[in-house]
């Protein structure tokens, strides 16, 4: 009897400890679960894991805003999740493709994947998959609007300061041939090449006005070329030809107006003579940009682009400043021949 009492009392101290034990593994686990919870609420991004099986097991408040109509449960299949959010448009997707787009997700559940989807409200959501112990699935909910939107301006700025740079640099150069040259062709050439790279038109040329103030032109035979296939030597022989073409019309408005003439469509331009527009076949835009000298146009230099090249009046204020540095030239190249070299101011 004495036994059976030592054996009843062991087991009661058994119990008692397993109970003791239970309770702290459930404290332990509880505590466990707290810190879970505090770590899930304290991640600015939205954050939920889903077991192997594709089941929820917790998620963050973040997570939550990203789906406010939808009950998020532990036992929520990761499936039902996904489609929900391309038939109820939380994100776009296009109707046709939701089918294909539920299961690429499906698939990927257990892969590390990131990519970056829009909401009807034009708000960007990159979403990232990443694998965890056990066979889990880390799902990440982070809006990048305002990220991408700085990126965006900060790309924009980049390029503008690019831009400024390259039309500083175009000035600078363009202005020490009008300062340096003492040969009008010369000085052509080399404003055609610093102008045309810097716009990307794929041909130029420059003509010289007849000192009798008519408005006719003559070729100087100065050409810039991108490549001898952007304007072969037949070519350009042809716009030579008839660069004082009595019908058209276009450049002798630029003349007489002593104003540039931006045209973005050569095909829809009716002031182009016959002659003109057969020669320049191939030609879907052009800029004429005279250059005036006491107070008449003394050349005209000529940009062509075989693609099309919207006018632009902010570049074509630029392109016109460049090309007017070859009147300083023409004035120091006249007064040579005058025997009066004389002296020219700086800039």
């Amino acid at each position: 009897m004495v036994a059976i009492s030592v054996v009843a009392a062991g087991l009661v101290v058994a119990v008692g400890l397993l109970g003791w034990r239970l309770r702290a593994a459930r404290a332990e686990a509880s505590a466990a679960g707290a810190r879970l919870a505090a770590t899930l609420e304290s991640l600015s991004a939205g954050l939920a894991v889903w077991s192997p099986d594709g089941r929820l097991t917790a998620c963050n408040g973040r997570f939550r805003e990203f789906y406010p109509a939808v009950e998020l449960r532990p036992g929520l299949e990761y499936e039902d999740l996904v489609r929900y959010a391309a038939t109820r448009a939380v994100v776009l997707v296009p109707e046709a493709e939701i089918d294909a787009w539920v299961e690429a997700r499906i698939g990927r559940l257990g892969e590390a994947s990131v990519e970056t989807l829009r909401t009807p409200d034009d708000r960007w959501i990159e979403v990232r998959t990443v694998p965890a112990a056990g066979g889990a699935t880390l799902l990440l909910h982070v809006d990048v609007t305002a990220a991408r939107a700085e990126a965006a301006a900060a790309g924009g700025e980049a390029v503008t300061a690019t831009t400024r740079s390259a039309e500083l640099r175009l000035m600078q150069e363009a202005m020490a041939v009008g300062r340096e040259r003492g040969a009008f062709h010369q000085a052509a050439r080399e404003i055609l090449s610093l102008v045309a790279e810097w716009g990307g038109w794929h041909a130029a040329t420059v003509y010289l006005a007849t000192a009798d103030g008519n408005g006719a032109l003559v070729s100087t035979g100065v050409w810039y070329v991108a490549d001898e296939g952007s304007m072969p030597p037949p070519a350009r022989a042809a716009v030579d030809a008839c660069c004082d073409e009595g019908g058209d019309e276009l450049l002798h408005s630029a003349v007489a107006a002593a104003d540039p003439r931006w045209i973005g469509s050569l095909a829809m331009e009716p002031r182009l003579s016959d002659a003109r527009r057969a020669a320049l076949e191939g030609v879907r835009s052009l800029c004429v940009v005279p250059v005036a000298s006491d107070g008449r146009v003394v050349a005209v230099a000529e940009f062509f682009a075989l693609s099309p090249a919207p006018p632009d009046p902010s570049r074509e204020r630029l392109l016109a400043a460049a090309v007017d540095q070859l009147a300083r030239v023409f004035e120091r190249e006249r007064r040579h021949h005058a025997g009066a070299p004389g002296q020219e101011s700086a800039p």
